[in-house]
């Protein structure tokens, strides 16, 4: 137990719990592989407050639904995110990074690029993401084993680039993937040394960024917004200002230019792997998926607002965020003390709000082990708010969870529409990766053959 003094009274609170830990690594053997069912299983076994030791980092974790409700309320007053982002934005060199930023200027950042995250953003671009996926899967050949993690971060860092900026990175790939990865890994996880930034692959990589962000920046300039092309994420910035009212610097420019790509490239393109990796696991959902995809696509492409047609597919897809959410974890600093449950969170405590703790709780959602769209068809669409969370809560809430949804349904439709893979037998498991976030790793899906 603890004491705690105020200048009217003097109490006790409980000291917080911490689960067996080992000498210097703490639980980090535990968080390899699918650290949420630990975190889980931690939460029942200490409840919702409890200490944590992730990679070189201690963490107090706070889960649960009220946890949920503490965070959707009070993000902004009690917590803060440049402490944890700041170093990705310092090694960018920009300070209007939107993952680093709190108060006013995240408020303004986050208006700013709001239109360019949209759902309403993919509405001009609907036939060239099926082109996307159709490009790349005529490229596959019948029987191979494919890399599915690979292939999705491919077609979802094209798609991103057509929405968000109207050029595909061609070429780029290998960058971002290099660059991203190994600024999460010492900037923001800190599971790998700062060293690794000083080696010459990541320094190619980062000057690729900036040629990358050239060519975006290039493009835009010489082909203005006109009545054939909507004003896109970069035309918005360039024509607007820091949150200071001064002209965004070129190192800004280089931060918001290629931010687009990274979007997506592990969140976004690991959910995708996932969600495929779910329907070939239940071939009847599978099937009956494709039913309702090749009777939707029978007349031709439809527009954007006729996706969510797809009921079966869509299920599958929100129960995929569900059961495989690649943002299990939300991690703040703390700006000011409070309680919560009955323990006292001092200022400049590092916490991990573990949202999606709540997807597996029998209270919500019945044997939360078990994939299940049906959750989701029909009159069981229980997307309870502080519940349901695989875009966290509070004011930094994934700003392109709308756009992330529809691209998740508009790909997985034109994927089925034009591939059949082989089955995986009930017994395949599906294991959770890390690093930087979770992921299904290298597993590979057979291509039985094209269907169109």
């Amino acid at each position: 137990m603890s004491v705690v003094e105020t200048s009217s009274y003097t109490r006790t609170i409980k000291d917080i719990p911490e689960p067996p830990r080992l000498p210097l690594i703490g639980q980090s053997l535990h968080l390899i592989y699918d650290p949420l069912a630990y975190i889980v299983e931690q939460y029942h076994a200490l409840g919702p407050v409890f200490k944590m030791q992730m990679g070189f980092q201690n963490y107090v974790v706070l889960a649960g639904e009220d946890a949920n409700r503490l965070l959707a309320r009070e993000d902004s007053v009690l917590f803060e995110s440049r402490t944890l982002f700041g170093g990705f934005a310092d090694v960018a060199n920009t300070d209007v990074m939107l993952v680093a930023l709190d108060g006013d200027d995240h408020i303004y950042m986050r208006k700013l690029l709001r239109s360019g995250f949209a759902r309403s953003a993919a509405k001009p671009h609907i036939n060239e993401l099926i082109n996307i996926v159709n490009d790349y899967a005529d490229s596959w050949q019948e029987g191979e084993e494919l890399p599915i993690l690979n292939a999705m971060r491919r077609i979802i860092v094209d798609q991103l680039g057509i929405v968000t900026t109207n050029i595909k990175p061609d070429g780029y790939f290998e960058d971002i993937l290099h660059y991203l990865n190994t600024m999460m890994n010492t900037e923001v996880l800190k599971v790998y040394p700062p060293v690794m930034r000083k080696l010459p692959r990541f320094k190619q990589a980062k000057l690729r960024m900036e040629q990358l962000a050239q060519e975006v920046m290039d493009w835009h300039i010489q082909n203005p917004p006109n009545e054939d092309r909507e004003a896109d994420l970069i035309d918005t910035i360039i024509n607007n200002n820091r949150p200071d009212g001064k002209p965004f610097t070129p190192a800004d420019l280089v931060s918001l230019a290629v931010g687009p790509f990274f979007a997506g490239m592990d969140t976004l393109a690991s959910t995708m792997a996932f969600y495929l990796l779910a329907l070939l696991k239940q071939p009847q959902l599978l099937e009956e998926a494709k039913a309702e995809v090749d009777e939707f696509f029978r007349d031709g492409i439809p527009s954007l607002h006729e996706f969510r047609k797809l009921e079966i597919l869509h299920a599958a897809g929100i129960e995929t965020l569900r059961r495989y959410p690649v943002t299990p974890f939300t991690p703040r600093v703390v700006k000011e003390d409070f309680e919560f449950e009955g323990y006292h969170i001092p200022a400049g405590t590092e916490v991990m709000l573990a949202q999606t703790v709540t997807h597996f709780l029998a209270e919500f959602y019945p044997e939360p082990e078990k994939f299940d769209a049906s959750r989701f068809m029909g009159d069981n669409r229980n997307r309870q708010a502080n519940v349901f969370t695989p875009f966290t809560v509070g004011a930094h809430s994934c700003l392109g969870a709308g756009l992330a949804e529809i691209q998740m349904l508009v790909t997985m439709a034109a994927l089925l529409h034009k591939v059949d893979f082989d089955s995986l037998p009930d017994s395949f498991n599906i294991k959770i990766h890390t690093q930087p976030l979770p992921n299904p790793g290298d597993v590979k899906v057979r291509v039985k053959g094209l269907r169109r």
